[in-house]
């Protein structure tokens, strides 16, 4: 499987993971076959981006921390419970909780898994997606810390309702591309000071999370708002946030831009590190984060051309690849390829990674298939 932009879509593809709507219901069952209604449709509804089985990477899977009975359940509750806030000015804090004890649930279970989904969330989903995927990351880091169970579902709680402010902001204004004028600057720094006065009249939230939303825009070099706090007088749940905000941030699709890599966003992240986000939390966090996502293309310095099909915690730049092309100009059958491991080829690197508007997957998809038919026929 591979994520693949909509624009991308081609007559003939198969889903490889079922979308749904913003209420939890399935729009399109993983192996359904696209066609252009199809992917016209998923545009006008606001998914940027799909995960597909590709003929070349049909049988890569995407290890996600957390189920996707979770996930989806997740961003049902957060929507809920925004909604209901900006209703009635009151959390449901019952209902929060709960889904933060799920998620350190199986966040702790699966300890050892790498953060490497491709997300194929739509646009109108994309904040209360955010804010799960928020929590999952900075309760990675927590776990990194050795933080015990209290701490970890508090840090989730605020992790979670990071954003709840957002509310209480025009969304034309949150959603709005390009610079934003003084005046719109100052109006997107009230959701930090509005999140927080809601999430502390809530008399069974920790005050330490209701900070995160209050602070999860502040930087190390006193740059940040509300503030303007500088290292350690911004408290450490919202040090983490910020990073795993910053993250998931990035490599979201937004409506002005797409998506970056894994790799390109913590390129991104390092050059932060100690300047505008903490060193030594970063540094915790990217020991979970793949560089390079399973289903990535990537060239290596030989000119061969790698599919990552899997990642290993203790090698995080050097991923599991099938050698799919000798070069881009020069493919090779499907009979022919091998998977190496880039941690045991010390004079193999990686030089870079293949957008999916580059044109090679289209080579790639045509080979495939013309030896498919070849061996039905």
């Amino acid at each position: 499987m591979r994520r693949l932009p909509i624009s991308k879509l081609k007559s003939g593809m198969i889903l490889g993971k079922s979308l749904y709507s913003a209420n939890g219901g399935v729009l399109l069952s993983a192996g359904t076959e696209l066609d252009s209604t199809y992917a016209k449709r998923l545009q006008a509804l606001g998914f940027p981006a799909v995960i597909i089985i590709d003929s070349f990477c049909k049988d890569v899977e995407f290890p996600d921390i957390v189920s996707d009975g979770t996930r989806i359940d997740g961003i049902i509750k957060v929507r809920r419970v925004f909604e209901e806030a900006r209703k009635f000015q009151k959390i449901d804090t019952k209902l929060v909780k709960d889904l933060v004890n799920k998620l350190v649930d199986e966040v702790l279970q699966n300890r050892e898994m790498l953060f490497e989904f491709p997300d194929s969330r739509s646009y109108d989903s994309y904040m209360y997606a955010h804010c799960l995927n928020v929590c999952i990351l900075s309760l990675r880091i927590g776990m990194a810390l050795n933080y015990n169970e209290v701490q970890l579902r508090d840090l989730g709680l605020g992790a979670v309702m990071h954003d709840v402010g957002s509310i209480f902001i025009d969304s034309k204004l949150i959603d709005k591309p390009g610079s934003l004028s003084s005046t719109e600057f100052s109006q997107i720094q009230q959701h930090s000071i509005k999140g927080f006065n809601l999430l502390r009249d809530q008399k069974d939230i920790n005050l330490l999370a209701a900070h995160v939303a209050f602070q999860h825009h502040e930087r190390i070099d006193g740059t940040g708002y509300p503030r303007a706090l500088k290292n350690t007088d911004i408290c450490e749940f919202a040090r983490i946030v910020a990073i795993a905000d910053l993250f998931d941030a990035l490599t979201s699709d937004r409506k002005h831009r797409q998506a970056y890599s894994n790799s390109e966003a913590i390129k991104m992240i390092k050059v932060e590190a100690g300047l505008k986000i903490d060193k030594v939390l970063t540094e915790l966090f990217l020991h979970n984060i793949a560089s390079y996502a399973a289903g990535s293309l990537l060239e290596l310095s030989s000119g061969e051309i790698g599919l990552v099909v899997s990642n290993k915690r203790q090698y995080l730049e050097k991923p599991v690849v099938r050698i799919v092309a000798e070069s881009t100009q020069s493919l090779i059958s499907s009979a022919n390829v091998q998977e190496i491991e880039l941690a045991k080829e010390p004079g193999l690197t990686i030089v870079r990674e293949l957008q999916p508007d580059d044109g090679f997957t289209d080579k790639l998809r045509d080979i495939h298939n013309r030896e498919k038919k070849v061996v039905n026929s």
